[in-house]
């Protein structure tokens, strides 16, 4: 039987799964949560299952292992849940002539067989035996959502007994691999910096971050904004070069704007630039306050709402595809800082 998406999830959680289980799906993550799910469900009806989990490495170096340890119970201990990953059509179809068996008429085993395949192709004979038994399951995960990822960063802050700020949500969902393992990971790191009862916000992302990629950003942009090219220059190419991708660069480009918007309007309502950047609810690390109050002696309204629109330009030329976005990137920040050294 084939279900996708939600219907799958909503399988897992309710239904007791057939004894043999193949997981697909881009979020490794997402897969790794069902198999718990499902592993939970049959070891709530016979507690001695246990959970062995596979790699490709252990089916090549033991191709009977699985078999064995979903077959029955043996000397060794009762019958498992054998939660094996594997990545390609070869490896899949060695566990598959298990269901085949099974389907054939042979004895079904007392353990269970969990296979997470990631993106096999939709032509994979494996999956195709999956998806048309009546001994088995084929449930299909799509890419996680940024609903569902936030969830996941929610979920693990409350864990760690850690608030999440709305703002470094956005952040992290903007900055991180889009994976719910990465995200998981990310807001575990951001918690153990918080401590117990502390709080993930902008500072916190920005601290943490300070001798990795989110910091050479920070620098990049700066640099962009106070009209020093050569060292945007530079640390643009690390940020890049440190895994971070166009469209997230772009984004922060945006959000320090609208940044600059906010500490002007303090300006205008009477704040000197120094006091305007300390404003708690513009969120600005204590210690880039001072390079951005010097920004803002260079960057009227009328000048920011014009580099806006020019982010906003080079985001629609990326997103529409078939760009050189690195060079649509390099465009803007080269703009920005020689605009900026101009007006210095």
């Amino acid at each position: 039987m084939k279900l996708a998406g939600a219907a799958a999830i909503r399988a897992a959680q309710k239904d007791l799964a057939p004894r043999f289980v193949m997981l697909s799906g881009p979020d490794a993550g997402a897969l790794r949560r069902l198999a718990h799910i499902i592993s939970d469900r049959h070891r709530a009806v016979i507690s001695s299952l246990e959970v062995k989990r596979f790699s490709e490495d252990d089916l090549r170096a033991d191709p009977g292992g699985v078999e064995e340890a979903i077959a029955s119970p043996s000397l060794f201990g009762g019958a498992a849940i054998a939660h094996v990953r594997v990545t390609g059509e070869r490896d899949a179809a060695s566990l598959g002539v298990l269901l085949d068996n099974v389907d054939k008429g042979g004895p079904q085993p007392e353990g269970v067989l969990i296979l997470s395949v990631g993106d096999l192709a939709g032509t994979s004979k494996t999956r195709k035996l999956f998806e048309t038994s009546k001994n088995a399951w084929a449930l299909q995960l799509y890419e996680s959502t940024r609903d569902e990822l936030a969830g996941i960063a929610r979920q693990e802050a409350h864990t760690a007994g850690v608030k999440l700020e709305l703002d470094a949500l956005g952040l992290i969902l903007e900055t991180v691999a889009q994976d719910s393992d990465s995200i998981a990971a990310e807001v575990a790191k951001l918690a153990l910096y918080a401590g117990p009862n502390g709080t993930i916000d902008i500072g916190t992302i920005q601290a943490v971050g300070s001798g990795g990629r989110e910091a050479g950003l920070d620098q990049a942009i700066d640099a962009a904004f106070s009209g020093q090219t050569a060292l945007m220059a530079t640390r643009l190419e690390q940020a890049l070069m440190s895994g971070l991708a166009v469209v997230p660069i772009i984004n922060a480009v945006g959000r320090h704007i609208r940044t600059l918007l906010n500490v002007q309007s303090g300006i205008a309502g009477g704040a000197s630039p120094v006091d305007a950047v300390k404003n708690p609810r513009l969120r600005i690390f204590w210690k880039r306050q001072n390079e951005v109050a010097s920004q803002a002696n260079i960057w009227t309204r009328g000048r920011l709402e014009v580099a806006l629109a020019a982010t906003l330009e080079a985001d629609g030329q990326v997103k529409r595809g078939g760009a050189p976005d690195v060079a649509i990137l390099e465009r803007l920040l080269t703009r920005i800082a020689t605009r900026a050294a101009r007006q210095r």
